[in-house]
């Protein structure tokens, strides 16, 4: 991790350190910490420098998920459900 934060938009890294969500939809929130991050750079929120950081802490919290969400599957955490046992239920 990053030694200093400083620049990173608030709101951006609540994003970012929502684990459960993370780990629940790895690209997806991946793909929302990478829209937030390139509109605060749009509004000039941060710079390039700060905005490179951003997307490379997205990328690494979705690598990161994907590996939680691994694991979580392999321990009987996560389990795949049809609609056909949902409705059995």
């Amino acid at each position: 991790m990053l030694s200093n934060l400083a620049g990173i938009p608030r709101p951006w890294l609540d994003e970012l350190y929502d684990g459960p969500a993370l780990v629940t939809d790895p690209d997806g929130r991946a793909a929302v910490l990478n829209e937030m991050a390139y509109a605060a750079g749009r509004r000039k929120e941060v710079d390039a420098s700060v905005l490179s950081d951003m997307l490379e802490l997205a990328e690494a919290a979705r690598m990161w998920a994907l590996l939680e969400h691994e694991e979580a599957w392999v321990m009987g955490l996560l389990r795949y459900e049809s609609a056909e046992e949902w409705e059995r239920d």
